[in-house]
């Protein structure tokens, strides 16, 4: 039995390494996870403390590199261009740049702060899936890989677009498209590795609940044995071997146990990602508002040309960006909430005329506990991560698309009236450029 159990663990082992750790090299390379940082320790011998000194001092290096070239153009942008800007559109991009200079230090500061949680993390989804694997069951590491390699491949896909469209137009002038790539894109695919390591966990915990669901629809039916009203198995369920005899209450305890476990996971992930969420969600917000004021303005353009039609391209790009992130941070919760309260209406799939009183007591109890774990996700206390919030935001985004057009329709009408003709101010600037091309 022990023999077992430690040959489940080192294959479990390896198997979440092999599903995470290229996503962990992207990572390290973008500063978003520290490069000390090997999930389990390596197979070689552990780094000695000088060693591991300079690491986190050229770690602490690059990082500080970064967050520089992401301030400096910053600056640069702000003094040179925004300063044309009406009020109410300076103050959003304003916002916007703080924000984005906040987010990328939340990530290369905070990776640092918490870098033992990935290593507590690991070990926490080690421990359920060995106490699953008891039970019956297993999580489909390969199936996570396939889904994270996917989506890092089509973030760098994405991000090599944008650098394009920006290179076009900033008319191929190299220290332009240099000042804009290192405010957003730079900045925004720090900020999106963050959020996918936040989504690759909770999906790791989706996948645990699912399969917890799959084992108690199993054990229902292998419960009722011949019963002819459970003679229909369900694609999802897991095939138990026939005529094998289980301790039913036992089983249910630990699956009990586990569901615990995985809740109080979720808690710690969303604490450790909590303020980077709420901060990503703030800046979204601000940039679609900027974003869909720059369509409607691209819709005055009197005289359209080729920059236009890259600003437009661009503009669009972002829009996708930004609703891209908004959704990588409710979707994992929505599939975890939805998959976690499933549990309850599975265990009133066990017949209830049962006379075994430990498993009655099992589930009893199990199901005393759902009542405590049940509700929506949240973020520092501030946000419910509901798939709900998306009509919020859109409703919000509305009100101030109103407001900036307003704003605009007021500013124009003043410049008709002082004799200054159409609009004096540029059209919308996308997200890091001038009105005209440097």
């Amino acid at each position: 039995m022990v023999l077992e159990l430690l040959s489940n663990k080192q294959l479990f082992r390896n198997e979440f390494y092999q599903s995470t750790h290229k996503l962990l090299r992207v990572c390290q390379i973008f500063g978003a996870v520290p490069w000390e940082v090997d999930l389990f320790g390596s197979n070689g011998k552990p780094p000695n403390g000088w060693s591991l000194w300079v690491v986190r001092a050229l770690n602490g290096l690059y990082s500080v590199c970064m967050m520089a070239a992401v301030l400096v153009a910053t600056v640069l942008q702000h003094v040179e261009f925004d300063r044309h800007m009406p009020f109410m559109t300076r103050m959003l991009y304003i916002s916007e740049y703080i924000m984005e200079n906040g987010v990328v230090m939340l990530v290369l500061i905070g990776c640092h702060y918490q870098r033992r949680c990935y290593g507590r993390f690991s070990e926490q989804v080690l421990a359920v899936a060995i106490d699953l694997s008891l039970c019956g069951g297993t999580v489909d590491f390969q199936r996570i890989e396939t889904i994270f390699n996917r989506l890092v491949a089509s973030v760098v896909l994405f991000f090599a677009g944008v650098l394009m469209v920006d290179f076009l137009y900033n008319d191929q002038m190299f220290w332009s498209f240099v000042r804009s790539s290192a405010i957003y894109t730079l900045s925004n695919l720090i900020n999106v590795l963050g959020l996918i390591q936040y989504s690759h966990v909770l999906y790791v915990v989706f996948f645990f609940y699912y399969d917890m669901n799959r084992l108690l629809k199993s054990y229902t039916r292998h419960l009722h044995g011949l019963d002819k009203r459970y003679a229909r198995r369900l694609a999802s369920e897991i095939v138990l071997p026939t005529g094998a005899l289980y301790d039913y209450a036992q089983l249910i305890d630990t699956l009990r146990r586990t569901h615990l476990q995985l809740s109080k996971l979720t808690e710690q992930v969303n604490g450790c990602f909590g303020v980077l969420i709420v901060s990503t969600t703030t800046a979204s917000f601000v940039v679609l508002s900027l974003q869909f004021f720059a369509i409607y303005q691209a819709t005055t353009v009197r005289v359209w040309t080729i920059t236009d039609t890259y600003l437009l391209v661009y503009t669009l790009l972002w829009i996708v960006l930004h609703a891209a992130k908004v959704l990588m941070i409710l979707y994992p919760c929505h599939l975890v909430q939805r998959e976690r309260d499933r549990t309850g209406p599975m265990l009133y799939r066990f017949d209830p005329t049962v006379k075994d009183s430990a498993l009655n007591n099992a589930l009893a109890k199990f199901s005393s506990q759902l009542l405590h774990v049940h509700g929506p996700l949240t973020a520092c206390g501030v946000i419910n991560l509901e798939m709900t919030l998306i009509s919020t935001m859109v409703g919000a985004l509305t009100t101030y698309l109103v407001i900036l057009i307003q704003f605009d329709t007021a500013l124009t009408q003043g410049h008709q009236s002082a004799g200054n003709g159409s609009s004096s101010h540029g059209g919308a600037n996308g997200p890091g450029n001038s009105p005209q091309p440097a």
